[in-house]
């Protein structure tokens, strides 16, 4: 895998980019130092980072007693709260690896996760909303070779043990701890693809990856010890939920607020009850919030200063109504699950840099824009997008030949994106190279239609893709979904598109409203099944009309 060159590591270092402690080891300095200030709030529970450091190292000493080994997996699928942060740096305390599962997922993919990351136990809910999970994971535990236990929470039943009554009981081993200590520069993290295209990969990050990207998130965003982050994203998958919401407090003394159960209302209140200075969503929750913050004043949100958004590009309408809604600065995060960060508007960036790029390339960053043949394009030009940074990850675990395909030999990451950069250095994101509509051998990027159409006054979420056509290949459809109480005909989303000057043959040419757009589990809209409702309908009423 394309590990971190010595000169590379050599410039990281003596950059500040990277430094000497492992990530438990950057929560317990601010446990050690303000043990009574509070740390994470969990729907009606509360952690100081005393009782968290308790908690870390308790449960690190069991897994030792467990028989946990260094570099062994230990999958983590629970509802998004406190388990997660907590068996995370546990585990990296001893050096084995925590992989973070949405809770959402079933079968298939957590059985092909616990077989690629050679997973020897998971901490699950002994129940939630109803499932069984260590049934689920006792249905296929027979195809996992190297699984060991499986540790359910507020419970037990065949094939796991009662996690809550195991951890309690265990005293901490501090000698035995410290002979465990990992290096910094060893596998620290996994994360996970949000697969809407195909099972989720599992990417790999030292602790120093993840504090490079920690520390480019907390620059952007100005983070200071007295923050109170809203982590209203999904926790189990990557970045967004986990890492800028959740550890980055953690790990430079802050404090993170984690909603009990996602709703707009629900994020609204945690908000304002908790005084939060910022959050991390992404478009979907943004977009779905806006009713709810109109019926508030932004003087309820007076020490709110950012809302960051990341995982998809927010369009700009909404960004402008958040700002204006909550006396806030909207941010927009570039990068990648398995590959890292690469740029983020500034507090400081005009409103029109803001919401229409995702912002300057961060220090230390690598980025290239390329052609179709690997030639770096010029300066304006469009080009998928390339980088190598000291946060990308170190391949995929257990997966070679994805990891080569994905990175190129000098440890560039291909992102798939295409970007610009204008005159002033910012970078703007115009699409996907898989997910440009090719209508008759010409482009269509779906992302021009939709920053045009989420402009409409009854439009709340807009997204399009492709569907099939015998003559030109594909066409574009738009699929709406409108706010209360409001009717949108095809007719009249032309005509607006052309009072905004989108070129004729830009036009979506079908128009599908939608009660919800799908999504993966980190929030992204699954394009490729929106394409197959298409497709299955046109053929549907082809059938009926024959």
């Amino acid at each position: 895998m394309p590990f971190t060159s010595p000169e590379e590591r050599e410039r990281y270092l003596s950059s500040g980019i990277w430094g000497q402690a492992t990530l438990y080891e950057r929560f317990s300095e601010h446990a050690a130092r303000m043990p009574g200030k509070l740390a994470l709030v969990d729907g009606q529970r509360q952690y100081s980072y005393g009782e968290m450091a308790r908690l870390i190292d308790t449960l690190a000493t069991y897994f030792l007693a467990e028989g946990i080994a260094h570099g062994e997996v230990v999958a983590v699928q629970v509802p998004d709260g406190a388990e997660l942060p907590i068996a995370h740096l546990a585990l990296n305390r001893i050096g084995a690896l925590c992989m973070p599962i949405h809770a959402s997922w079933r079968e298939t993919e957590v059985a092909h996760l616990l077989r690629q990351g050679r997973a020897v136990a998971a901490i699950v809910p002994a129940n939630h909303r109803d499932f069984d999970y260590p049934a689920m994971i006792e249905s296929f535990r027979d195809t996992l070779p190297k699984y060991r236990n499986t540790y359910a929470i507020h419970g037990a039943g065949p094939g796991s043990s009662a996690f809550d009554a195991l951890v309690k009981d265990t005293m901490i081993n501090a000698d035995a701890l410290a002979k465990r200590r990992p290096h910094q520069d060893e596998p620290a993290a996994l994360m996970l693809s949000s697969g809407t295209t195909a099972l989720p990969k599992i990417s790999v990050f030292s602790s120093n990856n993840i504090h490079a990207l920690l520390q480019a998130f907390a620059q952007a965003v100005r983070f200071v010890q007295d923050d109170v982050a809203a982590a209203l994203a999904p926790m189990g998958t990557g970045a967004i939920g986990y890492c800028y919401p959740v550890l980055t407090p953690l790990l430079n003394g802050g404090t993170t607020v984690i909603p009990e159960k996602w709703s707009p209302k629900a994020a609204v209140d945690l908000i304002k009850e908790h005084r939060c200075t910022y959050a991390t969503g992404v478009p979907a929750q943004l977009t779905q919030m806006l009713p709810t913050l109109e019926s508030h004043s932004p003087d309820e949100f007076a020490n709110f200063r950012a809302f960051n958004n990341a995982g998809a590009p927010l369009p700009a309408d909404v960004g402008r109504q958040i700002e204006t809604l909550m006396d806030c600065v909207v941010l927009g995060l570039y990068g990648a699950t398995d590959g890292g960060t690469v740029a983020s508007t500034s507090m400081d960036d005009p409103q029109a840099k803001r919401l229409h790029t995702v912002g300057r390339p961060f220090a230390g960053r690598e980025v290239k824009l390329v052609d179709a043949n690997g030639e770096t394009v010029a300066l304006g030009e469009a080009g998928e997008i390339h980088w190598r940074s000291a946060d990308k990850s170190y391949g995929y675990l257990n997966d070679d030949e994805a990891t080569r395909t994905t990175f190129s030999a000098d440890g560039f990451y291909k992102s798939g994106d295409l970007g610009v950069f204008d005159a002033d250095g910012y970078l703007q994101i115009i699409g996907r190279v898989k997910d440009m509509i090719l209508r008759g051998g010409r482009n269509l990027s779906p992302r021009l239609i939709e920053e045009a159409l989420i402009e409409h006054s009854s439009i709340l979420e807009v997204a399009v893709a492709a569907m099939p056509d015998p003559v030109l290949g594909e066409r574009a459809c738009a699929f709406v979904v409108l706010r209360q109480g409001c009717k949108l005909t095809f007719d009249e989303a032309i005509a607006f598109l052309k009072e905004r000057k989108v070129s004729v043959w830009q036009l979506p040419e079908w128009l599908e409203v939608m009660e919800d757009l799908p999504r993966s589990a980190g929030g992204k809209i699954a394009k490729n099944q929106l394409t197959q409702f298409i497709t299955g309908k046109l053929a549907e009423g082809a059938s009926q009309g024959a």
